[in-house]
């Protein structure tokens, strides 16, 4: 009778730990927008967990607190100041790209010339955020048109992509994106009219709210935080990448690198111990939930940190510089299992001075030796193809031989053949369809 006693109890305490671990390891796997809902759902059931979430917005002021940490990048690193210059001309080049894009955009939507030239108005005050910087009223006022004529205007240029473009406010920037992806169901309209319970943390005026339960509360909220509050900043990049950044990567005065949590997007909780028994368990999850988050914050540090710290070339000079990476090798450097690496890598998104980029964006395996010595991977394979088909002359476009011929000159050796897989899979065409192309725009 012991003996199956002791197997129970053996059994009880194994599956508890069991469960344990992959509630732990199912935190790894989370990124901003994941962990705001999880932990919303979390306190709706734990007096005594609180949780902060910052205000999604364009701009929001608020600073790192000081359990939010940063990591000093550690590598070869050498003082350049070509970065600061760069870092400019990119944000104007997209602050151009935005404002050329709308241009085309009110082109396709709008025919009326008269609704053209007031549409045009509203562009003026577009800001790169992507935001309305007038009100409607300024707006018509300076357009020479009725307040009616101005609001259809704007009707219509809410219809321009990206979703989200010539809002007035958070709440119509997130309506909008969340209209046209439909997913603008009434509990998800009811969270929108209560962002200020949501900064707060208020589960449970959430809950009475948006008349749901916990975990559809917990799917409304993590849906919310995946919308781009900046529409206008991301505009170019692929869907996913159209929300704020989990990690942010910058250099401090003096030129070394940092990697930081995203203060803006970080959901922070604070555990609260109250008198009684009765609430021993919920004291006891609510402390568990809090060591767990902060090794997990600290793990998606290190991580991040000793991958920037090995590409630093490619955040200084660009794809071409990025050099063979994978999980197992940055597990072995951080003394983790290799699958605890992979889990922290998927999902996250770093902003660096090069745009937003998903963290397994630094992993690169495969490609080919150098003459060096070297290993130079698949991906900077690729960017050197790129770079060499976006400077050859538009009346002799380089056939994949020639490609070939001129990644020699640089010291690879890659077969033809892989070159023309390379440059299939960067969407570049062939050789005889650029130049077809070419011959085509000189007879428009």
């Amino acid at each position: 009778m012991r003996g199956i006693t002791s197997l129970h109890l053996q059994q009880s305490t194994s599956q508890r730990l069991t469960q344990v671990m992959q509630r732990a390891i199912g935190f790894l796997q989370m990124d901003h927008a994941d962990l705001a809902g999880f932990l919303i759902e979390e306190c709706v059931d734990n007096p005594c967990l609180s949780l902060t979430i910052p205000q999604i917005g364009p701009d929001n002021p608020e600073t790192a607190p000081p359990e939010i940490e940063r990591r000093a990048v550690r590598g070869h690193w050498r003082p350049s100041f070509l970065g600061s210059g760069d870092e400019v001309d990119l944000l104007a080049a997209r602050s151009d790209g935005l404002y050329a894009h709308v241009v085309r955009q009110v082109g396709l939507v709008i025919r009326n010339a008269r609704e053209r030239d007031i549409a045009m108005v509203f562009v003026e005050h577009l800001e790169p955020s992507g935001w309305l910087g007038a009100s409607v009223v300024e707006i018509s006022r300076q357009a020479g048109c009725s307040h009616a004529e101005a609001e259809a205007v704007l009707k219509r240029l809410h219809g321009v992509e990206p979703a989200g473009l010539f809002a007035r406010s958070l709440s119509e920037c997130l309506r909008l994106q969340l209209e046209e992806a439909g997913d603008l169901t009434p509990p998800m309209a009811r969270l929108l009219e209560a962002l200020p319970l949501l900064a707060e943390g208020d589960s449970a005026g959430l809950l009475a709210q948006c008349e749901v339960e916990a975990e559809e509360l917990a799917a409304l909220v993590t849906r919310l935080r995946r919308l781009d509050p900046k529409p206008g900043a991301h505009f170019e990049d692929a869907p996913e990448l159209r929300r704020a950044p989990d990690l942010i990567a910058e250099r401090d005065t003096l030129g070394q690198w940092h990697v930081s949590l995203n203060s803006s997007t970080a959901p922070r909780i604070a555990v609260t111990a109250i008198e009684g028994t009765e609430h021993r368990e919920a004291l006891s999850e609510a402390r568990w939930l809090e060591r767990t988050l902060a090794r997990r914050n600290s793990l998606v540090l290190d991580v991040a940190a000793h991958v920037l710290a090995v590409q630093q070339g490619f955040l200084e000079r660009g794809p071409m510089h990025l050099k063979p990476l994978s999980c197992a090798d940055v597990a072995e450097k951080l003394g983790v299992h290799e699958t605890t690496v992979n889990r922290v890598r998927n999902g996250l998104l770093i902003q660096t001075p090069r745009g937003m980029l998903p963290l397994r964006a630094f992993f690169a395996r495969g490609g080919a030796e150098h003459r060096d010595g070297s290993h130079v991977p698949a991906e900077a394979i690729s960017a050197h193809i790129a770079e060499l088909i976006k400077t050859e002359r538009a009346s002799r476009p380089l056939t994949d031989k020639e490609l070939a011929s001129r990644l020699a000159e640089r010291g690879l050796n890659v077969s033809r053949r892989t070159v023309s897989n390379r440059r299939r899979d960067s969407g570049f065409p062939s050789a005889a369809q650029r130049m077809r192309k070419m011959g085509e725009r000189r007879d428009e």
